[in-house]
């Protein structure tokens, strides 16, 4: 009996306690559990036409993946150019991307919100967007080799710029364009595309430039808009045959090593990706892909349901093509991103 009362006389005002502490309570669990979302909530970001008048002026947008939040990150909208291909430092911290607004293509860093966006590449080289290393650390990016042409003019090679030393090395340095350096996860190797064989080819080289490999060695196919997935076990990338008399633009995956060749895309839809130049004699240059955080899906730009580039994701074993991105202009090159 004392036991009894001696407890209520506890526990009443701890019930007390426990009742004016409960709102705080609530906002705190509720502030966690936002934040957790926030911090997986992954979102594609591409490069988009929609609102601008002038022909090919492309700013960066994102979406999240079921198609919805709609955002637009830079709006310089520079007439027949482009703000385009955002690359996230891994530790979040920055971006980079592709920009005309500093006289030719060059290519700019900002913080990850896009605020303070400055010229990253110096020079007057044309220079376009790589990837960062897994430490945040270096940037591997195509640089216009001026040896026997103008500064805008000639073949890509491919740079690495160490941001702690200050350096920027070409470590690819041949002839024939090398172009779309990536970092593997691990920071061993790089991916990247190639013509030095006389056609588009995918090859790895160590991040030095050393060990070089064709892990694709097709002579009369060409294989680009390519990507690694996070882990580093599997590439997706875009496939033209050469002699066939339908040129169709297929999405293909295979492993790090070049085995297991997959075509996801041609039994997807009666009306597949005719190769279509985005003006004559361009290169099939708006074919980007990239893998989502767990390896499932792959975000791919396709002209195969209209006569302007759209968005689409399929899942990694080609199935579930879903349609993401559905307007009347182009969106090219995506990149998914998870947020911090």
């Amino acid at each position: 009996m004392n036991f009894s009362k001696n407890a209520l006389s506890i526990t009443k005002p701890f019930c007390r306690d426990i009742i004016q502490l409960f709102p705080l309570i609530i906002v705190l669990l509720f502030s966690f559990s936002s934040s957790g979302q926030h911090q997986e909530r992954e979102r594609i970001y591409f490069d988009s036409e929609i609102g601008n008048k002038n022909v090919a002026s492309f700013e960066i947008f994102s979406v999240y993946p079921d198609g919805n939040g709609l955002k637009q990150h830079t709006f310089d909208a520079v007439p027949r150019r482009a703000n385009s291909s955002p690359k996230f430092s891994p530790d979040g911290k920055h971006v980079i991307f592709g920009t005309y607004k500093y006289g030719g293509y060059k290519i700019a860093i900002a913080n990850s919100d896009f605020t303070q966006q400055r010229k990253f590449t110096i020079g007057p080289h044309y220079t376009y967007v790589g990837s960062w290393s897994p430490d945040s650390k270096k940037v591997a990016y195509n640089k216009v080799d001026t040896k026997r042409a103008p500064y805008f003019q000639g073949d890509f090679e491919i740079f690495v710029m160490d941001l702690e030393r200050s350096t920027d090395e070409n470590i690819s340095n041949t002839k024939g364009s090398d172009f779309g350096p990536q970092w593997s996860s691990d920071g061993k190797k790089i991916l990247f595309g190639s013509d030095r064989s006389g056609n588009s080819d995918l090859y790895i080289m160590d991040g030095d430039g050393k060990n070089i490999k064709n892990i694709t060695n097709t002579p009369k196919i060409d294989e680009f808009g390519f990507s690694w997935s996070q882990k580093g076990d599997k590439i997706a990338f875009h496939v033209i045959h050469r002699d066939a008399k339908s040129k169709y633009i297929d999405l293909y995956t295979m492993n790090a090593d070049g085995t297991q060749r997959k075509n996801l895309t041609n039994n997807q839809s009666a009306k597949r990706n005719p190769f279509v130049p985005y003006y004559a004699g361009a290169p099939p240059i708006f074919y980007g892909s990239s893998w989502s955080k767990d390896g499932k899906r792959i975000a791919f730009s396709s002209k195969r349901n209209s006569s302007n580039f759209q968005i689409f994701i399929i899942e990694s074993n080609g199935e579930r093509l879903e349609q993401l991105t559905h307007n009347t202009v182009n969106n090219v090159f995506p990149s998914w991103y998870t947020e911090r």
